[in-house]
């Protein structure tokens, strides 16, 4: 395609569009080659870097200079359906003018996101379902249910005002344990350990762990330790808040089972 476009507006299309991949969960390989595809399809050849929190994007002008433009990722969050949304625009890339193509990502990022109701049914189904493969009874599949109901709503309030993620994973161990100890010391379920395990299964970043994986084999070692830092974070701070709780529990003379 000829380079109808300037360097300046080539580099903000396409930072944009890694930016998108990467917040939305998308893997350090693939952001990189979304932005080169775009900068290839105007015409340009792009060169990416990129990390967890940061994208350097720098592309060789029609007078031989280079320019560049570096963005900065200040949070992440988990959306396929969004990523599947970019990715089926960059494949058809070549039925949008510019224009066309930057407006068609705006519309993905604002359009596409995981309402409420459906978040918390989610986390509700997670936490009711596990107990079974436990081969439990029914009591721990409702308190597992319920669990999961309350975790939805609390996450959903602390990501609306985008609490820290470590004090979110603390607090959400806290909250699982919680349930399941007071449940058996009202006598509904003498297995703690299996409500607690269904609830917090809801917080184990089984994609981001997948990711790790992804990135390392492909040769982005930096974003794959980084990655895989941030798992041993969150599986750390979800120990930290069950402890808490469990310790205090069983200090004031309850059983965990």
């Amino acid at each position: 395609m000829m380079k109808n476009f300037s360097e300046s507006q080539i580099l903000e299309l396409a930072s944009y569009t890694g930016k998108m991949i990467l917040q939305n969960g998308g893997e350090v390989y693939r952001t990189e080659d979304v932005i080169g595809r775009v900068g290839k399809h105007f015409g340009y050849e792009v060169d990416a870097f990129v990390t967890l929190t940061c994208i350097v994007v720098s592309i060789k002008g029609a007078d031989g200079k280079y320019y560049s433009q570096v963005t900065r990722i200040k949070g992440r969050d988990l959306n396929l359906n969004k990523i599947h949304k970019f990715n089926n625009a960059i494949r058809h890339i070549d039925e949008y003018t510019y224009e066309e193509f930057f407006q068609k990502l705006k519309y993905i990022e604002k359009n596409f996101y995981l309402e409420f109701y459906r978040f918390v049914f989610g986390c509700t189904v997670i936490g009711a379902t596990f107990p079974v493969m436990f081969n439990t009874w029914v009591n721990e599949i409702i308190i597992g249910g319920i669990g999961g109901f309350i975790v939805g709503i609390f996450l959903s309030f602390l990501n609306k005002y985008k609490v820290n993620s470590v004090i979110t994973n603390i607090l959400g161990g806290m909250i699982c344990s919680s349930i399941a100890c007071f449940a058996t010391y009202m006598g509904y379920t003498e297995h703690t350990s299996v409500i607690i395990i269904s609830d917090l299964m809801i917080f184990v970043p089984g994609i981001a762990f997948v990711n790790t994986i992804r990135d390392l084999t492909s040769g982005d070692l930096i974003a794959g330790t980084s990655r895989f830092t941030e798992v041993i974070m969150v599986a750390a701070s979800l120990a930290v808040g069950t402890g808490i709780v469990l310790k205090t529990f069983m200090s004031l003379g309850g059983v965990v089972y």
